[in-house]
């Protein structure tokens, strides 16, 4: 999947938040599967053994801000 461009809408930031800030003994938080396919396709968060997973890019995407 292609993704053409890096921004991200307030929601698909907040969806990278939400994935970020769960504990891996918790729940993995819901999040639109548009969100989570784009942010796969950006290499923010990765899929592992069904369970959305934060990468070091997606890390530093939050640390960056929404702005960027």
């Amino acid at each position: 999947m292609a993704v053409e461009a890096k921004n991200l809408t307030i929601r698909e930031f907040a969806s990278l938040l939400a994935v970020g800030n769960a504990h891996e003994n918790n729940p993995a938080p819901a999040i639109p599967a548009e969100h989570s396919a784009k942010l796969i396709a950006l290499g923010y968060m990765a899929d592992l053994e069904g369970r959305l997973r934060m990468t070091t890019p997606g890390r530093a995407r939050i640390a960056a801000g929404i702005s960027n």
